[in-house]
């Protein structure tokens, strides 16, 4: 089925054009096929790069495969501290898991499916998730997509909390970065930053009605050339041995990190 055949504004709704013009619902391969075309920096998240392991995250309610990958993560970061091992874990999946459906609704205006159901993980050799593929679509509303990708969060957080120490308050604060994230980097691809950031308020309060769950509001600090997320979660990656903390963690002090960013902004931003 058609999907639009050329990048879209990502700001302008499923009414832009006429009812009679518009697309019927493609089907997930076309989505993601469109994104990697039109983007290929993110074909690898959509596809497997050989040697990858594909896995239906239907394995996610397993709490036995859950307990290994966060074990891998205890011996990966050479961490005793189970809730470290757990949120380093998270925060990886998450990325992987959440940026197909906000890549592709920014840039084809159709997101697909993040829900377990109908999404496989792909899994690097050294047992972190590089990217991920749906079978399904969520659709181009992102009060509908911002509901479907609320239940997905909540599945994944829910069964996570079961076989770690995984708080879901964290959980929900990390997957709300995620999502600002993705949204302003497949934004920042095809050069509309701002547009794409507008719809990360909307989408994670449709996400949050959804899951039943309070969740923080998505924010961003812009600077000449260059637009963060103003996270408010943290992934603990300091607190495993010999481990930095991330130039954009909230635990900094508020000036020093404004000042990194400023200056990374400065040597890399858009001129």
């Amino acid at each position: 089925m058609a999907v639009p055949t050329a990048p879209p504004d990502p700001a302008a709704g499923p009414d832009a054009s006429d009812a009679s013009d518009a697309p019927r619902t493609p089907d997930a391969e076309t989505v993601q096929a469109a994104l990697a075309d039109w983007c290929p920096e993110y074909r690898p998240l959509v596809t497997p790069s050989p040697g990858e392991e594909p896995v239906s995250m239907a394995a996610w309610s397993d709490p036995a495969w859950l307990a290994a990958r966060v074990a891998a993560s205890h011996r990966r970061y050479r961490t005793d501290d189970a809730r470290v091992a757990a949120t380093l874990w998270w925060f990886s999946a998450s990325t992987a898991l959440l940026t197909p459906a906000l890549a592709t609704l920014v840039v084809t205006r159709w997101a697909v499916d993040p829900r377990p159901a109908a999404t496989v993980l792909h899994m690097r050799r050294d047992g972190l998730p590089s990217g991920a593929r749906s079978s399904g679509v969520a659709g181009q509303d992102p009060a509908a997509v911002g509901a479907v990708v609320g239940e997905a969060v909540a599945a994944y957080i829910d069964a996570l909390a079961e076989a770690a120490p995984l708080r879901p308050r964290a959980g929900w604060a990390i997957a709300v970065d995620t999502i600002a994230g993705a949204l302003l980097r497949a934004g920042t691809t095809i050069g509309e930053p701002d547009a794409a950031a507008a719809l990360a308020a909307p989408l994670v309060a449709a996400a949050g009605r959804a899951a039943g769950v309070g969740v923080p509001r998505p924010r961003f600090t812009a600077f000449p050339g260059m637009t963060f997320v103003h996270r408010t979660s943290c992934c603990l990656l300091y607190r495993a041995p010999g481990q930095p903390m991330c130039t954009s963690c909230p635990g900094r002090r508020p000036a020093e990190r404004e000042a990194d960013l400023r200056n990374f902004a400065e040597r890399y931003g858009r001129r």
